[in-house]
């Protein structure tokens, strides 16, 4: 056909896509460095805005001042915008929003759940040791096939 060749012929053509291209970041389990930069600045953001939310002058102020704003706008299109950010890493901007100041709320009112913070679990040495307190005896014997299985009682 003739208007395949011609100047909307290339328009109609659909653009070919490897599944290299389709699946590159779904082959490797890492996140490419800029959606871990998105990510760095996201979690930068969201403990500033929670670590400083009672300061009240001072650089704490800010700090809480810049991260609220940077969450709370609503429009963004520029790259490392909280929408752009949070659609880039697979978060519901909105949802994280709400989340975010319900959470302010309550602590502005008093009514936040007291959150405990737990440390880190960490071991030096192997989860199981090798040490003489770590053998039990063994006190039965594991069945065999001409073993009679024992009575319910």
């Amino acid at each position: 056909m003739e208007w395949e060749h011609g100047p909307l012929g290339s328009l109609l053509v659909p653009e070919i896509l490897t599944p290299e291209q389709y699946a590159e970041e779904r082959r490797t389990h890492e996140p490419s460095p800029v959606k871990r930069l998105m990510l760095a600045v996201l979690e930068d953001a969201l403990r500033c805005f929670q670590r400083n939310i009672g300061a009240k002058v001072g650089s704490r102020q800010l700090i809480y001042s810049e991260a609220e704003r940077w969450l709370c706008v609503e429009s963004g299109e520029a790259i490392f915008s909280f929408k752009t950010v949070c659609e880039a890493v697979g978060i519901d901007p909105d949802y994280l929003r709400a989340g975010l100041l319900q959470w302010r709320g309550e602590q502005q009112n008093g009514t936040a759940r007291k959150l405990t913070r737990r440390s880190p679990v960490t071991r030096d040495g192997p989860i199981l040791s090798v040490g003489p307190r770590s053998r039990r005896p063994n006190r039965r014997r594991p069945f065999t096939a001409g073993d009679k299985l024992p009575r319910e009682a």
